[in-house]
């Protein structure tokens, strides 16, 4: 398809809108018909300035402008149904005329290339295609919000700006229209400071609020899916987590170590973005996950930065339960869906620690330890040793059938519950070296019960499933009944070596 032959119409106004036309005649092409949705008196002097110096290269150039400034509530279908595709260029953008012109492209199946500026920066794409893909409102939903300037209101949008991007969207209409090259604004987002002159494109995938998404479904084949379990090689998954992640419109806005101590645990941090603002996008609170390893703590990490996000979405998941339900909802991610659901079951229990632990006094049982055989569990014991002095490590009221240890270093009691004894230890004493933040004990009441000995075995190399199937046992036994939400049928997720699951704690069985 030439691109001399294509009918265009550009939308918008201002400086940009006048900078895309002077592009489109200097790169050549010679007819466009403008639709000014706002215009000044000096607009019509700067088109008709830029029409006179066209035609003295080229007698065939031609500038229809059309105007909405009398009609605000024209018909957007109407107005690009006679063009092949759609360029918008506002220099300073309004988002409810793009929504509205958007919607009218996806009604009419046009292409779309947005350039505008939006809060003190300037942005260009993604292309919206003719079927819906890279709706205009991912960007503002996926940028994050520290990437436009506090006093954005105050920073100018120079001439030189509005040339850049207009030369820009001109470039990258031709890559579409003549298939030469793959466009850079298909499913990306290019942001340019105005101040520096320094721009770059940044991945924009689709975002659930923006895009068709799967149903989630209760997971029905459950043996199924825990006897097809493969770990993906680290080398994978720190590779799927990296493209996650960028400090403009990543999923996760961080995901390093950073300045984080290493010793005596190797930990890092992660901060997703919010899911449900409405954009640009806000930031959760961060986390800081440790291991033993920086392998151990970069999964870690990675996981708790999915389980966080995923969480926030979980009234647009689940919108036929009740919000009671829906918040009950913990979710578990792992890369093997026994992972998954182990993770879940734990956040689960780990809830009801909680609540149990504000509102009844702790009765615990000294334990001793007469051997470890767990490394993580014994390196962790020798950091306290060291840092804090010898911890005192109790027995709590098992939580549904489930072990509850306590361990009481420095001034602080912490706390933690498992599907086994080697991961409740192994999590408390965690969580003391890194001070983690617990709802306080009260106070504590001692049974008269003898120190328990214990030995601490390794974790159980036969995997997830077993763990999985003895606790939905004692959960039975305790009329708990597990529900599982296959959540991974949401977009970004299906292309990860990821799996990501909901757990609802019933007290009925599920039919």
């Amino acid at each position: 398809m030439s691109s001399q032959n294509e009918s265009g119409l550009v939308v918008g106004s201002g400086t940009l809108l006048i900078s895309l036309v002077k592009a489109w005649y200097e790169s050549g092409l010679s007819k466009i018909t403008v639709l000014a949705t706002k215009t000044l008196p000096a607009d019509e002097e700067n088109f008709k300035m830029v029409l006179e110096q066209t035609l003295l290269r080229t007698s065939e150039a031609s500038l229809t402008i059309l105007s909405t400034a009398e009609d605000n509530e024209a018909n957007w279908e109407d107005r690009v149904r006679p063009y092949s595709f759609v360029l918008y260029a506002a220099q300073h953008g309004d988002l409810e005329e793009l929504q509205k012109l958007q919607s009218a492209c996806i009604t009419e199946r046009k292409m779309l290339l947005p350039a505008m500026g939006f809060r003190g920066m300037g942005m260009v794409g993604p292309l919206l295609q003719p079927g819906g893909d890279g709706c205009g409102e991912t960007p503002w939903r996926r940028v994050h919000s520290s990437v436009f300037p506090l006093d954005w209101e105050s920073q100018p949008f120079s001439d030189t700006s509005a040339t850049l991007l207009a030369n820009l969207v001109v470039n990258e209409w031709r890559k579409v229209v003549n298939g030469e090259n793959e466009a850079d604004c298909s499913n990306q987002c290019y942001i340019l400071n105005p101040l520096t002159l320094e721009g770059s494109w940044h991945s924009v995938p689709p975002h659930r609020f923006v895009s068709e998404q799967k149903p989630i479904l209760t997971v029905t084949d459950l043996e199924l899916k825990l006897g097809a379990d493969h770990e993906p090689d680290p080398e994978e998954w720190f590779s799927w987590f990296s493209t996650l992640t960028s400090a403009v419109s990543g999923i996760f806005h961080v995901w390093e170590e950073g300045a984080l101590k290493q010793l005596p645990l190797s930990q890092c941090l992660v901060q997703p973005v919010d899911p449900i603002s409405e954009g640009p996008a806000k930031l959760l609170p961060s986390i800081v996950s440790s291991g033993l390893t920086h392998v151990e703590a970069r999964r870690e990490s990675g996981l708790a930065g999915l389980e966080s996000y995923i969480a926030r979405l979980g009234p647009v998941l689940f919108p036929r339960l009740p919000s009671h339900q829906q918040e009950d909802i913990q979710i578990g991610a792992g890369f093997t869906f026994g992972e998954a659901v182990e993770r879940g079951l734990n956040a689960n229990l780990a809830k009801e620690l909680s609540k149990r632990t504000l509102h009844r006094e702790l009765v615990l049982t000294p334990m001793e330890c007469s051997r470890i055989e767990d490394v993580h569990c014994r390196f962790y014991l020798q950091a306290l040793n060291i840092t804090e002095g010898e911890p005192l490590i109790a027995y709590g009221e098992p939580l549904l059938g489930f072990p509850v240890v306590w361990v009481h270093s420095g001034a602080a009691w912490y706390g933690s519950v498992g599907l086994d004894m080697t991961h409740t230890l192994r999590q408390s004493l965690q969580y003391a070296l890194m001070k983690a933040e617990h709802p306080p004990v009260s106070s504590v009441i001692w049974n008269d019960h003898k120190p328990e000995s214990v030995i601490i075995s390794p974790e159980s190399p036969t995997g997830h499933a077993p763990k999985i199937r003895s606790a939905f046992q004692t959960l039975k036994q305790h009329h708990k009944y597990p529900e599982l939400f296959n959540i991974r049928c949401n977009s970004f997720l299906i292309e990860g070596p990821i799996e990501a699951v909901g757990v609802l704690l019933s007290e009925e069985a599920t039919p």
